[in-house]
Parts: structure tokens; C-alpha cells; sequence
């Protein structure tokens, strides 16, 4: 996954690099996912692997491919084995080949994710003599758009860029960027938008004109720890689906010591936005009107403090008032991910909700523990009745107007390549992310990884069984970018008592964060 804002530590382990395959020991954190997670580990690739400059690598057909985290875990499927945890080494690039233009892409990707990233930009730089794509890693998604936007004035721009999800509108706002539909039209490439997954092509689809490709797509699930269930009594393969149903599990779950401080938590969970935002979806509610910025009217009006975002704010307030489990804090901009992840592989939470792309860490965590957890997945929960849904977190690349025709040219020519069946099985079956095209189950790499992780079917059905409407398609307002904290110290004022009820710390956030949209708005032209 959404996100989102932050300051993003990686949550990514690296890559062994074994005849050439690929084997994901840990997985990025997804999602709208842009909240604080665990620092890089860090890997030794094998001599024999490292690949020479001016090769190309691609993984060895016969390797079993891991679904780095991108796999769910079916509701009662049994936890893979973990393999044991590589070390950090930077992928090597090729050499440009002479008479070549230089295609410069940015990217937020770090460590496990920028490796695989570079094997593919590998791939594309030896596939073809006209063009050269030079990676630019930059240490996160906030940091990457703000790196663009200080750029703006200087007109040294990236002939490619990876934007996270809810850069979106303030992308489309620069007008220094050409959309993706004008190259798809233009190359007759109508069957590659035909056979996106719909849900991800609507996210970065306004106003009828598709603007990026999806390059990583995520969604957030809820872990639990089929191991517990098993001891107090609960069906592993029947978890809950709604919040009264986690609520009547954690009650079974919950652990306390002599004193009553829990020692198990029937639910954690931090305070995190993109969870917010994705049950608002669930709840087929908007969070910004008209119709999420998606009907050709700019959103000019927040609304997340409607009965829809005070329905989550009050499931979370249950657990703590029940003392059913712990809040380890605001998500963005910290390292309180780091706490709950941890926590969970060590079995010391029963339940968490959180992106699907940390499934393959959450595996080789618990293994390292050695406290008998077992990972669980099922669909994130919602409130009873609720039609259900999700949104789609990750980001996108975008194609800008730096440079010469030819160097547009070769900015969709490699963007276009990213986009292939084969590399999205590819990237997904390595790193965690959904496939953004169909076709990709297609492919050997895709099968292998969901032989191993069937968990994953999961995933794919809770982002199939997602109907398409403007709350599910995700919102697109231009100051979202920055949004997510704001709206975590509301949620944290309530939960601690500092506001008198949900409605009042929403209303408040929605008050201010009104405020800067309409500063936002006022500013475009």
C-alpha cells in the first residue's frame, strides 16, 4: 500500500542473490504505507551472484520465487517456512552503451525493493541500443516528491519519477507532466490498459484520463495469530471479519499479568491513517467531496469526520477501554511500526492490522523468534453491515515533460516495459506488491510464488471482490501529502482523552485540514 506522508523507514530486508534468482528474506511495507517501519537489515550477496556490468540478470526460471510479503495468508493456511535473513548489498547497474540517451529516473525505493527494481531497469538497459535508464534512489516516497517540487523552480527535472498514491493530484497540479494515456493512445496500446487490474488502473484514472502507470500496488489486511486462536479456543481457519467479531476474539485473547498489564494483546494496533482512510472505503464513505475528487470537480471539502470515520475511531477506543489491547502510538513519521511488528512475531498481540506486503517479514520474524506464531491473514475488517472494500496503496511512475521529444520517447518506451506482464510477475513475486496486470498470474514466476504462498489468493480476491466506486477508487485532493499526520494527532487526542468524543477530534482535523485544502486550491490555476 496509500502513503502517505511520512518520514518511511524501510521496512525492507535484501536480497540473495543465488544463481541469479531472487529470494526475498523481507518485505517493504506497502501500502498507502507510508508509515514508519523497521531499519534496512543488512545482506551479503554471493560472490557467484553478483552480476557484471553491462549483463543482464534476470532470475532463473527454475528458482522458486518468493511472494515476499504481497501474499495473504488464506484464512487457516499454514505459515511458509522463513528462510534465514540475507544481507544488504546495492545491486549492480550496467554500463551505458555509447550513443545511448540517458533516461533519468527517481525513485523512493531503498535497500530489498531498489534492488529488484534495478534488475528490471537492468533487463530494459540491455534489451534495447536507443536509450539508458539511470536509477536515482532517493530515501523515501516524501522525500522523492518533495525533491520534485523543490526542482519545479529549476527545471531539472527526472525524465521518470515514482510518485506514491496520494501524490496524485498535486502531480496532475505541476502541468510538467505528460500523461500516460496520451502515449497509450498514440501507440495503440489499448490491450495493456485493458488488462490492468481495474481497481488500480481507477486510482490513478481521474477525470476519464488515466496520468501514471502503476508500478506497486498494495492493500491492508489483518493478521492474527493462528497459534492463539488454536490455544483459547478460536477456529484459525474462521477469523472475524468485522469489528465485533475482533472484539469477541480479543477478549479470549488478551493476556494480563498479576498486576492486570497485558502481556498479550487481543488487539494492537498504532494510530495510522491509511487504516482510516481504507475503512472508510469499507464503509463505502468518502473522504473528500464531491465524490473523492473523482467526478471532474476538484475536491474542495474534507469529510472524514463524518459517522464513518467516527465508527473506527470508537472500534479502537473498545479495545483499549475494554483493555483488550495496546496502541503503540501515531504510525507517520515514526518508528512505532517497528513496535507492533515486533511485537506480533513474537506472539505478544494476538491481532494487527496492517499492509499485505509485510506478510514474507512477518514470516521470517516470527521463524527468528521461535515462539510458535503462526501468520495468519485474512480481509481487513469493518463494521457490521458495512458493504465492504478497499483502496489501493503504493505508487505510480510518471512521465514529465523534461527533455526532447526522443527523451519522451524513451521515458514511455521504458515505462511501457515496466508495465510487461513478465516484469510486474516479476517485481510482484520478489517484493510484495500485487501484479498491476492480470496477465501476470500467467507467468512461471507468479505460479511458483503462489504455490508456495497460496495465502495470496486472499489478497487477490479481497482486491477483486472490491466494488468500483469513487470511496473505493480513493481520493485525490492536492494537499493530501502532509494530510495523514494531522489527522493521527486527532485520532491520538481522542484515544487519550484529550478530546471529548470522536466526532470532536475529527471535526477539528477536518476543520484545520479544511483549511489547507482550500490554501491548496486557492494556489492552482
Amino acid at each position: 500500500m496509500s502513503d502517505e506522508s511520512t518520514k518511511r523507514l524501510s521496512r525492507r530486508k535484501f536480497v540473495a542473490l543465488t544463481g541469479g534468482a531472487l529470494v526475498a528474506s523481507g518485505i517493504l511495507a506497502a501500502c498507502g504505507d507510508n508509515t514508519a517501519t523497521t531499519a534496512p537489515a543488512s545482506t551479503t550477496a554471493a560472490a557467484s551472484a553478483t552480476t557484471a556490468a553491462g549483463t543482464s540478470t534476470t532470475a532463473a526460471a527454475s528458482a522458486t520465487t518468493a511472494a515476499a510479503g504481497a501474499t495473504t495468508a488464506a484464512a487457516g493456511a499454514t505459515t511458509a517456512a522463513a528462510a534465514p535473513a540475507p544481507t544488504v548489498t546495492p545491486y549492480p547497474t550496467v554500463a551505458q552503451a555509447a550513443g545511448t540517451t540517458k533516461i533519468t529516473f527517481w525513485h523512493g525505493f531503498t535497500g530489498f525493493n531498489a534492488g529488484v527494481l534495478q534488475q528490471i531497469v537492468n533487463k530494459y538497459n540491455t534489451s534495447q541500443t536507443k536509450y539508458y535508464v539511470q536509477t536515482v534512489s532517493n530515501s523515501n516516497y516524501d522525500d522523492t516528491i518533495a525533491k520534485f517540487r523543490t526542482s519545479l523552480a529549476g527545471g531539472d527535472l527526472p525524465n521518470v519519477v515514482q510518485i506514491y498514491d496520494i501524490g496524485t493530484q498535486a502531480m496532475i497540479d505541476t502541468k510538467k507532466i505528460i500523461p500516460v494515456q496520451d502515449f497509450i493512445t498514440k501507440d495503440n496500446q489499448q490491450a495493456l490498459l485493458d488488462d490492468l487490474e481495474p481497481a488500480v488502473a481507477s486510482y490513478y484514472t481521474v477525470n476519464k484520463v488515466m496520468y501514471s502507470m502503476p508500478l506497486n500496488s498494495s492493500t491492508p489486511v489483518m493478521y492474527y495469530n493462528k497459534a492463539a486462536f488454536k490455544e483459547v479456543g478460536l477456529d484459525p481457519n474462521k477469523p472475524p471479519t468485522t469489528f465485533s467479531g475482533v472484539l469477541d476474539a480479543a477478549k479470549k485473547l488478551v493476556k494480563k499479568d498479576a498486576s492486570g498489564k497485558i502481556t498479550r494483546g487481543g488487539m494492537d494496533f498504532t494510530i495510522y491513517g491509511w487504516i482510516m482512510e481504507q475503512e472508510h472505503a469499507e464503509q463505502g464513505a468518502l473522504l473528500a467531496e464531491p465524490d473523492n475528487g473523482r467526478s471532474g470537480t476538484r475536491a474542495n471539502k474534507l469529510v472524514f469526520n463524518g459517522e464513518a470515520g467516527q465508527n473506527y475511531l470508537n472500534f479502537l477506543k473498545s479495545i483499549l477501554d475494554q483493555g483488550l489491547g495496546r496502541t503503540w502510538g501515531r504510525a507517520s513519521g515514526t518508528t512505532n511500526g517497528t513496535t507492533l511488528n515486533a511485537g506480533f512475531t513474537r506472539g505478544e498481540t494476538g491481532i494487527i492490522f496492517e499492509s499485505i506486503a509485510n506478510l514474507r517479514a512477518y514470516i521470517s520474524g516470527a521463524a527468528s523468534a521461535g515462539n510458535g506464531v503462526d501468520v495468519g491473514v485474512a480481509p481487513l475488517p469493518k463494521p457490521d453491515n458495512a458493504p465492504g472494500g478497499v483502496i489501493i496503496g503504493g505508487a505510480s511512475i510518471w512521465i514529465t515533460t523534461q527533455g526532447d521529444a526522443n527523451s519522451q520517447a524513451g521515458a514511455w518506451d521504458f515505462v511501457k516495459f515496466t508495465a510487461q506482464p513478465e516484469q510486474q510477475a516479476f517485481f510482484a513475486s520478489n517484493t510484495g506488491y500485487y501484479p498491476t496486470r492480470k496477465a501476470s498470474y500467467n507467468e512461471q514466476s507468479m505460479k511458483d510464488a503462489l504455490t508456495k504462498y497460496p495465502q495470496f489468493q486472499v489478497a487477490i480476491d479481497q482486491l477483486h471482490n472490491t466494488k468500483p466506486s469513487p470511496a473505493t477508487a480513493g481520493a485525490v485532493f492536492g494537499s493530501f501529502s502532509g494530510s495523514r499526520q494531522n489527522v493521527e494527532a486527532a485520532m491520538e487526542n481522542f484515544l487519550t482523552g484529550k478530546a471529548a468524543s470522536a466526532k470532536a477530534a475529527l471535526d477539528d482535523a477536518a476543520k484545520k485540514e479544511n483549511d489547507r485544502l482550500d490554501e491548496y486550491n486557492s494556489t492552482v490555476k
